[in-house]
């Protein structure tokens, strides 16, 4: 059964108002200020008629010319493009310069056009929705993320007036308020005192890549992010992770929080003191706005769904996923393609959802090949576009990994080798504690303190 036979109502006329139309094509013919209020308002495909869009456009080409825009003008340009005889031609362009009573209320029309747009649209995805549910073609996960999908896109239709372009004034306040701000004010910052000397903060919309070989210490990072965000700043935080369990990761935040050795949690094998210790920290993980997710066949537009349905009722402002190249992403893609595609993806769901994500990535075997051992950022495997989609990059390099005596056991160097609101090219050397699963400056500062 198709949706079609379920809707008596389809061949309803969709939503639109004609007159208004008309009313903004003539102010927009009768000044030139009326022009760019519509542009701020009006978005492509917003017009129902389609005679209304040909004039719409001939009108932006006439003003981008430098010309005097009105009705001869327009229609010059309508008859050079072959449009003047479809859409009335200059009778019809002076029967609209007549529709609106004062050409300065042609953005209280063109408000009124956008709006029926965005109700056509809302029209045509309750439709694609119902088909869907009709249908059920495909798993039940993948199309209730599709429809979620859907939905978002008809909500970020609302925002167009405020996504155009902002006059300096506008901004001032903003510049003069971050400068205000302290790190206890900032939403999301760096889990070490010494990391946050070069990478003070993290601001909203923002991808932070770590980027490692394995077994140097990436999920730590990963945890420690998590852990000193939610646990100690009361961050609204979601850890995807597509490599560890829930039980895996809840023993290393543990293991790093009550300082419990890690391989006594994995054995089972707690003394009467680690209990104490286990039991010490219970309040905090009680409070703490952590949420987590083990879905190792994950996708984005999965992520996106999980994330927009705990955003509907909690402030969530960091977003955690380990790793990407275990991310699924379309079959027909080469693999750099398809870690581009996700990598591209990441930063749009971090400024769609206001948050700063923080993406580990595996490197590939280049450090090793090269008699300079220390990754570079080359080395990100099956990069693609993911350097360009960061605004920070900091790969991890560990020398005890690769000769268990050196003189540097129990050291990481984090290497800040992109960042975008400062300098690049830093190091950080920190602590490694791997037996608590955390990493902790060389100071041994506390969060606690």
């Amino acid at each position: 059964m198709t949706i079609t036979e379920e809707a008596p109502d389809d061949t309803r006329t969709p939503p639109h108002d004609i007159n208004a139309e008309q009313a903004t094509l003539g102010g927009m013919l009768l000044s030139p200020r009326s022009i760019r209020q519509v542009c701020e308002i009006i978005r492509p495909g917003d017009w129902y008629r389609p005679a209304h869009e040909m004039i719409y456009d001939a009108i932006l080409k006439v003003d981008a010319s430098g010309e005097p825009v009105d009705a001869i003008s327009v229609n010059d340009e309508l008859v050079r493009r072959g449009d003047a005889g479809v859409v009335g031609g200059a009778p019809y362009l002076h029967t609209l310069t007549e529709a609106i009573p004062v050409a300065a209320n042609a953005g209280y029309y063109a408000k009124i056009v956008s709006d029926r747009a965005v109700l056509r649209r809302l029209v045509e995805v309750g439709t694609t929705i119902a088909s869907l549910g009709w249908r059920a073609e495909g798993e039940l996960e993948d199309l209730v993320a599709r429809a979620q999908q859907l939905a978002a896109d008809v909500e970020t239709l609302q925002d167009v007036e405020g996504a155009g372009l902002v006059k300096l004034d506008q901004v001032y306040q903003e510049v003069v308020d971050d400068q205000d701000a302290t790190d206890d004010e900032a939403a999301v910052i760096p889990p070490y005192a010494d990391l946050r000397e070069v990478l003070p903060d993290a601001k909203p919309g923002q991808v932070v890549i770590v980027g490692a070989r394995p077994a140097v210490g990436k999920s730590v990072l990963a945890a420690d992010w998590a852990r000193f965000n939610a646990l100690h700043r009361n961050v609204g935080t979601a850890f995807f992770s597509l490599e560890m369990t829930r039980l895996e990761l809840g023993q290393r935040i543990m293991a790093a929080e009550a300082n419990v050795l890690l391989e006594r949690l994995r054995s089972k094998d707690l003394e009467e003191s680690d209990w104490q210790r286990v039991a010490a920290v219970k309040e905090v993980w009680d409070r703490a706005p952590l949420w987590m997710s083990d879905d190792f066949n994950i996708s984005l537009p999965h992520m996106r769904s999980r994330l927009r349905k705990l955003t509907r009722t909690h402030q969530i402002d960091l977003v955690v996923v380990d790793y990407l190249q275990l991310m699924e992403g379309a079959v027909s893609e080469n693999r750099q393609q398809e870690i581009s595609k996700i990598s591209r993806g990441l930063k749009k769901m971090a400024k769609e959802f206001g948050v700063v994500v923080v993406v580990l990535s595996q490197l590939n075997r280049g450090s090793t090949q090269r008699s300079d051992k220390r990754p570079q950022i080359s080395d990100l495997r099956e990069s693609g576009s993911i350097e360009q989609d960061a605004d920070v990059v900091i790969l991890l390099d560990r020398e005890d990994t690769r000769d268990k005596e050196s003189p540097r056991a129990g050291e990481i160097d984090l290497l800040v080798e992109k960042n975008r609101n400062g300098a690049g090219g830093r190091e950080v050397v920190c602590a490694f504690q791997g037996h608590y699963s955390r990493v902790v400056d060389m100071a041994g500062t506390s969060w606690k303190g």
